[in-house]
């Protein structure tokens, strides 16, 4: 299953800030829609509170706390190796979403890194 993470990140390096992504940039949401338009995208818990489930994709959420969801394009998953292996039996590619430990754990199994760089600087 091929792995593709997809972030922005802002001059001076800043990926997020809590649950929000901290600027709003047109080009960026819209390349974010092209790319993840009827994929499948892993996320933690938190990355997937703040989103919520956007129109014609399917989730693997990733949650310690056992979260439940009664839609049918989300599934939960105890662990990251957990969600990838149940995913390889349904797709033959995922899209990393955030959040920072998604991120930290599945960098080096990626296939395909989308990084776009936002010019604002954040403060941290």
């Amino acid at each position: 299953m091929k792995i593709s993470l997809i972030s922005a990140v802002s001059e001076n390096g800043v990926i997020g800030s809590g649950p929000d992504i901290p600027w709003s940039v047109k080009g960026e949401q819209l390349l974010f829609k092209a790319l993840t338009y009827n994929q499948w995208l892993l996320v933690g818990r938190k990355t997937f509170d703040s989103m919520g489930v956007l129109p014609n994709r399917k989730y693997a959420v990733v949650s310690k706390n056992g979260i439940s969801s009664s839609n049918e394009n989300v599934l939960v998953f105890p662990s990251i190796e957990n969600a990838l292996k149940e995913l390889s039996k349904v797709t033959d590619h995922v899209y990393v979403s955030g959040g920072g430990q998604i991120y930290n754990s599945l960098i080096e199994k990626a296939d395909i890194i989308h990084l776009s760089t936002v010019h604002v600087e954040i403060q941290r």
